[in-house]
């Protein structure tokens, strides 16, 4: 509907090195007539089946760029086809920019657009289509804009985006993890087609905002969004809740609503706390998740668990809180810091041995600098698949706590001077040589696992942090494993393995056979 989807559509292609398809051109080509003689012959039913049969076709096809009717999307079943395609952009104007594009005999040639005064005859079209484009990948508006940089604005879309995974929630919801280059810049088009305040407020901190912030509010101005920044203190010490009252003032001042998005852009710190304020602040507010760790993009920014840490246990003050969406910026991991990466390479090994077979294979050869891309997206199909079948870790989702029994109290324990990738890489080690005392597992998996931390850079023993553990630093650790949110029945809960691919959950493992596995560490 005068958007500039066909004129666009073919910019962009050629940009692309892609073919171009215009269903309207191909329909009306197939059925030797126009669209107007479509609707006066078949009536919409008959060109909706034609659009159907296309969209069917056009599955098959790849390096494509396809401008479509503007009603075709309004069909659930093709809208769901179409985005199966690839990123689905939705173009848009105001009502008065498409009257003029159209012109004033507009009703004669678009059959949807006959009836009353132009403008308000589209203006009530765009309202009736406004839940169907809102469910588009992202939204762009063509108002202001000349045809090249809107070309290139779509051409950059096309190739920042390198998979999307989609994740249903409890009760038929649903959200995507978008991994890819450069996502970051098109944040403004990926939110402004929902329907939410035109105010976001980023919550970042204080090492992570000087890197991205700027760029991230730059994006939501090319949405049309404007947005302000809530800066945290950066690490683990600042997950608590004396940092989340901060963030609640911040938001206060801002003048938040409850239709105001939150957009964590940092860590798994920065993700957790800010989805707490999200879930919990005005009763919840709409959440999206930015990772800008391996870390959280492997692990915490998946699955809808937040919270904070209190003086006398990690996680335990929490909620769940499912994000819109989750965008991860592989670009962003160029800034991380060496130990950084290595705490998230111990992530992919934990997700590694929990999914065994390749994803195993392919996280225990993962070296300090090598490419993450593949096993990365292992850890992160691994955990959508945990988390759609247990979203409340009443039973398989469990899995995922494999080595932070044993982690989370190291890391309590050093007043988390241990950072948290640290601390799961020497609970792996805790974890299998319990499996192996129990009988569980070969004992040749403690050199497997052994050996793939050692390739990616992590420690294996706490003397390589310049630690160890005294008999009463194993009670302390011991008294903070206690507090352990996984307890059941008064009982400690370990994650333990059979194999790779084999994990299990037990509460057999026995204090003084734990006390021995923390003290050869």
């Amino acid at each position: 509907m005068a958007s500039g989807k066909s004129t666009l559509g073919r910019m962009a292609a050629h940009t692309l090195g892609y073919d171009f398809v215009d269903t309207d051109h191909e329909i009306e080509l197939s059925a030797g007539m126009p669209i107007s003689g479509i609707f006066a012959s078949e009536g919409e039913t008959g060109f909706r089946n034609r659009e159907s049969a296309l969209v069917a076709e056009l599955s098959g096809r790849q390096r494509i760029v396809v401008a479509t009717g503007g009603g075709m999307v309004v069909s659930p079943r093709l809208r769901a086809l179409l985005k199966e395609l690839g990123p689905c952009v939705g173009l848009t104007a105001t009502p008065a920019e498409y009257a003029r594009r159209l012109g004033p005999n507009a009703a004669a040639r678009r059959p949807m657009l006959q009836g009353a005064d132009l403008t308000q005859r589209i203006a009530v079209l765009l309202a009736e289509r406004a839940p169907a484009y809102s469910d588009l990948h992202y939204t762009v508006d063509t108002s202001f804009d000349s045809p090249e940089i809107l070309a290139q604005r779509l051409a950059h879309i096309v190739l920042a985006e390198q998979e999307r995974l989609p994740v249903q929630t409890p009760g038929g919801g649903s959200y995507d993890i978008i991994l890819g280059r450069g996502l970051i810049d098109q944040l403004g088009h990926m939110l402004a087609g929902r329907g939410w305040a035109r105010r976001a407020a980023i919550i970042t901190d204080e090492k992570v905002g000087p890197l991205y912030a700027a760029a991230a509010q730059r994006a939501l101005g090319q949405g049309g969004l404007d947005s302000f920044v809530a800066t945290m203190p950066a690490g683990e010490a600042a997950k608590h809740l004396r940092t989340v009252e901060d963030l609640y003032r911040a938001l206060a001042q801002g003048g938040v609503d409850r239709n105001t998005p939150v957009i964590a852009l940092g860590g798994g710190v920065v993700g957790d706390t800010a989805g707490f304020v999200a879930a919990t602040y005005l009763r919840g507010l709409p959440f999206v998740q930015v990772p800008t760790s391996l870390l959280a993009m492997a692990d915490s920014s998946i699955g809808g668990k937040v919270g904070v840490d209190t003086s006398f246990g990690k996680n335990l003050v929490g909620a769940f809180k499912q994000p819109e969406l989750v965008v991860a910026d592989l670009a962003t991991l160029a800034s991380l810091p060496a130990v950084e990466r290595q705490c998230g390479l111990a992530e992919i090994v934990k997700a590694g041995l929990i999914d065994g077979g390749d994803a195993w294979a392919r996280s225990r050869a993962i070296g300090e600098t090598s490419p993450v891309t593949a096993p990365l997206l292992d850890a992160m199909r691994l955990k959508r698949r945990i988390v759609e079948e247990d979203p409340f870790e009443k039973d398989k989702r469990a899995w995922l706590n494999l080595g932070h029994t044993f982690g989370h109290g190291l890391e309590a324990w050093s007043d988390f001077r241990i950072k948290h990738g640290q601390a799961v890489a020497l609970g792996l080690v805790c974890a299998v040589r319990a499996s192996i005392a129990l009988g569980l597992c070969n004992a040749a998996l403690e050199g497997d696992i052994l050996h793939a931390l050692t390739v990616a850079g992590l420690p294996t023993a706490l003397s390589e942090l310049g630690l160890q553990l005294t008999p009463q630093d194993v009670d302390a650790v011991w008294t903070r494993m206690g507090s352990d949110k996984k307890r059941k029945g008064g009982s400690l809960r370990y994650v333990l393995l059979r194999a790779p691919g084999d994990p299990v959950v037990t509460d057999a493992l026995t204090e003084t056979d734990a006390r021995a596995v923390l003290a050869r560490l």
